[in-house]
């Protein structure tokens, strides 16, 4: 009997079993479909998203969203699959959704076990062979088949196999990076991978004692003097550097950069021109000039972040009187709470990151069907490939995407 085997138990590889299944059936081909997870269960990863919750796609899925060496490969690969298609996907698998914030889609029951269930009943309902705690160590070409060596064990051929064993983020979840080796086995090159959605760390003291305050405001990624580029929302403070989705997003941006001075400028104030907070500050010197500096921003920004901002100006000691501020003083205050600067050293490891930028460019393959242009009959899809999207859901509906496509081309030409 043939046999498409999906490397990758994931969110991509579980619906590329799915999707090859279902055609298999549709065409009344016979074939056997096997998943290899190397975990104990499939889909520890999709149980962890969203908190959770599972933010499985966004109401907004373009490229602008996504980061890639391809950008028109990106696109073909995305069309047709929008977020009404995957939501369509999992109504036929038993899934209610619900829009949330920012155009997230979460399972209507908040839980990420609801995805689960659906996907798991619906590889026992197609017949897919599920096999854990097995681990693609090598993979070759053997005639028409593909020859997947284990870590411990015999090898299993197949005509038809997909590589969906994810990225390098998240190890705990399985993904180890070893999907890269796989690929390379087979002809694939690989873009420089690195971390993504994933905090920053910076140099010097300051964010030492911010340590724990959560704002909202501005955050803009530079390169020397270019500004890169910009995002809103919750910006989290931690004795390491910057978090928060803010920061994540930014991220994305900073790895592929290496090499590059990276700054973060935080604006604490985006509501206000610097010419306004300017004139605040001019009339609180003047509203209490006997005061001492430590309560000349009482009501504005977090106290500490105040301080800081203080401090990055250059007003030390804070037990001066608000008077004793030059107007020069007062307008490098106004600076530093619209552009209170932290330069960038790196970012955390894997462990911390969401997902992997860079991979196998997509130009390696055959973005309406997934399929390798280097070795026929090999499909790639997921993290794996040179696409990383923002928080909100991006990411997963890639997974999605891809490994639909993936599934549905292998069975379809076998």
């Amino acid at each position: 009997m043939k046999r498409i085997a999906i490397i990758g138990g994931g969110a991509s590889g579980i619906v590329a079993a799915i999707q090859a299944a279902q055609m298999l059936a549709d065409r009344g081909k016979t074939a056997e479909v096997v998943l290899l997870e190397r975990m104990p269960r499939i889909g520890k990863k999709i149980l962890a998203t969203g908190n959770g919750r599972c933010n499985l796609t966004n109401s907004d899925i373009n490229s602008a969203h996504y980061r890639t060496g391809d950008v028109r490969s990106l696109e073909s690969a995305l069309q047709g699959f929008g977020a009404q298609e995957i939501l369509d996907y999992f109504k036929r698998l038993g899934l209610w959704c619900a829009e949330r914030e920012g155009g997230r889609i979460y399972p209507l029951s908040n839980q990420a076990s609801s995805v689960m269930d659906v996907l798991l009943a619906a590889l026992d309902r197609q017949g897919v062979k599920v096999i854990c705690n097995w681990q693609a160590e090598k993979i070759s070409r053997r005639g028409d088949k593909f020859l997947i060596q284990p870590a411990a064990g015999q090898p299993l051929s197949a005509e038809r196999v997909i590589i969906a064993a994810g990225g390098h983020a998240a190890p705990t979840f399985g993904t180890d990076g070893a999907g890269f080796a796989l690929a390379k086995m087979l002809g694939h090159s690989v873009s420089a991978f690195y971390p993504a959605l994933v905090p920053l760390k910076t140099a010097g003291e300051l964010t030492k004692g911010l340590k724990g305050i959560r704002a909202m405001g501005s955050a803009s990624l530079w390169a020397g003097g270019s500004h890169i580029a910009q995002q809103e929302g919750e910006i989290q403070f931690a004795e390491y550097g910057l978090s928060g989705i803010p920061i994540m997003q930014l991220s994305n941006v900073a790895g592929t950069l290496p090499g590059k001075k990276l700054t973060i400028k935080l604006d604490l104030v985006p509501q206000m021109e610097q010419a306004a907070v300017m004139s605040e500050i001019r009339c609180r010197v003047k509203m209490s000039p006997s005061e001492s500096l430590e309560t000349l921003l009482n009501g504005t920004v977090h106290k500490r972040l105040g301080y800081a901002a203080m401090k990055a100006a250059g007003l030390a000691p804070l037990s001066r009187e608000n008077r004793s501020l030059s107007l020069q003083e007062q307008e490098k205050l106004a600076t530093a709470l619209k552009e209170m600067c932290f330069p960038i050293t790196g970012t955390l490891g894997w462990a911390q990151a969401q997902s992997t930028g860079g991979g196998v460019p997509l130009s390696e393959v055959n973005p309406r069907t997934m399929e390798s242009k280097k070795a026929p009959g090999l499909f790639l899809s997921g993290e794996l490939l040179d696409a990383v999207g923002e928080c909100g859901g991006f990411n997963l509906h890639w997974a999605w995407a891809t490994g639909v496509r993936a599934g549905m081309a292998a069975a379809n030409n076998l």
